[in-house]
């Protein structure tokens, strides 16, 4: 009986050490949202958008890759905003953007919210910067609409289905996989990270 309660406590104890809860909306948009104004309605779903440079010259769209935000793009930004329109965005889901008011998550209504967004900031055509998953939808944007992308600049983008992963195909989640909503210690989020950076600085 002493060894069941020890076990109990000792789970209790692991469970408190890893429990990360979700941080309230108001906290993460006093640290990351610049102004109120970067949040925008595109195509019924609000986004998250940065936009800066000069916006009479060429325009950059940077695109994140999956599990990213905006913030990828920073130190980018910095450089080229003295010469050049960069905006980028939260992809739906993503950050601060809100999940997709449709729910639609496929290659065909990505591009149709990056047309969107386009229209709404009035970017008649851009050059495309894709990471990853945006690298994927950089290069179908300018696959569907040619006359619209001036470039393209993938890093490591995403281009083909995995064995057993089909796109456009809600994947099938690990039961596991469910507790990161409740617990997501830092040194997981490090570990699963750390491989994706060449420079580990």
């Amino acid at each position: 009986m002493k060894s069941v309660a020890a076990a109990g406590a000792v789970l209790m104890l692991l469970a408190a050490w890893l429990w990360t809860p979700d941080r309230d909306r108001a906290t993460l948009e006093a640290r990351y949202l610049d102004a109120p104004g970067d949040l925008m309605e595109v195509e019924g779903t609000r986004l998250h958008v940065r936009d800066s440079g000069p916006k009479a010259a060429p325009a950059l769209i940077m695109l994140h890759g999956f599990g990213a935000s905006l913030h990828t793009w920073e130190p980018w930004a910095r450089v080229l905003s003295g010469e050049y329109r960069v905006i980028r965005f939260d992809l739906p889901g993503s950050g601060l953007s809100d999940p997709d008011a449709t729910g639609d998550y496929t290659d065909a209504r990505s591009m149709q919210v990056l047309g969107a967004l386009m229209d709404r900031l009035g970017v008649a055509h851009a050059t495309l910067v894709g990471n990853s998953l945006g690298g994927r939808i950089a290069w179908s944007f300018a696959a569907h609409h040619p006359a619209r992308v001036d470039r393209l600049v993938l890093l490591s983008p995403d281009g083909f289905a995995s064995p057993g992963f089909e796109y456009d195909r809600t994947p099938e989640v690990p039961a596991l996989m469910h507790l990161m909503r409740y617990c997501l210690p830092r040194f997981l989020l490090k570990m699963s990270l750390k491989p994706a950076y060449a420079d580990h600085r």
